[in-house]
């Protein structure tokens, strides 16, 4: 039977959510704990669970941890609506896997079928891209979501095509993971580990990012005003600079 009340180690082990970030959502005011108890614990209550629920759907639609404080405190936001479209996008990853299932035991019994359709996320991108278009053409005009517009504009969003639109939901969850280590080194193992999973992805997706190419990458996101202004979207600190230094300690390293 789930308790009352949880603690952080326990919704991390219920939501496979990292107590970091559990920590960094209360820290910027995104999912803050109904209480703590006398030991000072973080306490979560159903109504804190159901709110983390919601977070996840809008962060899988692409949006960033500032605009989901923002949306989920506007007018225009419904818990249940929100609820519902994520029941729709597990049905869709539910379809997905069961799917992949049955190829695999095609397999196994010998079946020579090679269908690759079982491995397309293209359903499940266009879903989610089409809830991100319905959220913002609603929220587009609200004092909330200009706040938050100013890299990318409404157009540039329809407009993008779907590799650009994985990218930026890639990039976004690699920089807001790098906002949780606020306060740490930048030669830490764990932030090293995300410098060459960034430097893998685009190398796979784009060109080959050797480590001269991501030293300069890493300058840009450091000096040039576009890539920091997007990048610090992401955090409530100066995470472009951060990246910076890690993608240097880890290109000064392999030399």
């Amino acid at each position: 039977m789930k308790p009352e009340k949880m603690t952080v180690h326990q919704v991390a082990e219920l939501t496979g959510i990292t107590i970091r970030a559990l920590h960094y959502y209360d820290e910027i005011g995104l999912l803050k704990p109904t209480k703590a108890d006398k030991t000072k614990y973080r306490l979560y209550s159903e109504n804190d669970l159901e709110k983390l629920q919601q977070i996840l759907f809008y962060r899988e639609v692409g949006f960033s941890l500032k605009e989901i404080k923002e949306l989920l405190s506007a007018p225009i936001y419904s818990k249940r609506e929100a609820l519902e479209r994520h029941s729709e996008l597990l049905m869709l990853r539910k379809k997905k896997i069961e799917e992949l299932i049955c190829l695999v035991n095609d397999t196994l019994a010998g079946k020579n079928n090679y269908s690759f359709a079982a491995f397309s996320n293209s359903e499940i991108s266009a879903l989610q891209e089409k809830y991100r278009n319905e959220v913002i053409e609603r929220w587009g005009s609200t004092h909330e979501y200009q706040e938050f517009s100013t890299f990318f504009s409404l157009k540039a969003e329809k407009e993008r095509n779907r590799k650009w639109n994985d990218f930026l939901m890639r990039s976004q969850g690699i920089f807001e993971r790098l906002a949780e280590f606020q306060g740490e080194e930048p030669t830490l193992a764990a932030v090293q580990s995300i410098v060459v999973e960034w430097q893998e992805y685009i190398s796979e997706n784009f060109y080959p990012c050797s480590d001269d190419m991501l030293m300069n990458l890493g300058a840009l996101y450091q000096t040039d005003e576009r890539f920091s202004a997007y990048i610090n979207r992401f955090a409530t600190w100066n995470v472009a600079e951060f990246f910076g230094e890690a993608i240097k300690i880890h290109c000064c390293s392999n030399q």
